[in-house]
């Protein structure tokens, strides 16, 4: 009888983590949605790399906290690292009288559930390339108290007041340079161009 007894405990926690993914494996989704980005905004922007190379272009990427079909979760991982279940990332190239925006958001567990947008936004309306941080408490799968989760977001935001922004990882030393040649170019094309 206790061997029935387990076994059906055995199952049940089979079939509670059953299909889940791993630490390890979001981590490869993420690392895979990064290495194929750039070609993915070319693609959707119907752009050839030579066009876009006055800079190098902007790849950022972040967990997302909003809404994408389901909704997004939060879990912590074994590491002790909070991972939510969206991932976004933005890639902005820059031509030589324009900027090319791209942003795709997917799910890491639920592979239908995804959205793109791309946008082109001439240098004179381009009001200002920006970072900001911020934290909230957000519920997380499992624990009973909400967690602070810390946030760093990129915005490109215009005269029109549209934007286009994303999550991105603060650690990253080459895009805080990108964003930093962004926006000494924007600043140059708009000294430049005729109103």
């Amino acid at each position: 009888m206790g061997l029935l007894f387990a076994g059906w405990g055995a199952f049940l926690i089979y079939r509670q983590v059953a299909g889940r993914p791993t630490d390890a494996d979001i981590e490869r989704q993420i690392h895979a949605v990064m290495a194929e980005l750039r070609q993915r905004a070319l693609e959707k922007l119907a752009l050839d790399a030579d066009e876009v190379k006055l800079i190098d272009p902007i790849i950022a990427g972040g967990y997302f906290l909003g809404s994408l079909g389901s909704g997004s979760r939060v879990k912590k991982g074994k590491d002790g690292k909070s991972r939510s279940n969206i991932f976004e990332g933005i890639v902005i190239f820059f031509a030589e009288q324009e900027l090319h925006a791209y942003k795709y958001q997917v799910s890491l567990v639920k592979k239908d559930e995804s959205s793109e947008r791309t946008d082109v936004y001439f240098y004179r309306d381009v009001v200002s390339v920006s970072t900001r941080s911020s934290s909230r408490s957000v519920p997380v799968v499992g624990e009973a108290k909400p967690q602070t989760w810390r946030t760093e977001v990129f915005t490109l935001t215009t005269s029109g007041g549209t934007d286009i922004e994303s999550s991105m990882d603060a650690s990253d030393d080459v895009v805080a340079r990108n964003i930093q040649g962004a926006r000494q170019l924007v600043r140059n094309k708009k000294l430049h161009t005729p109103s």
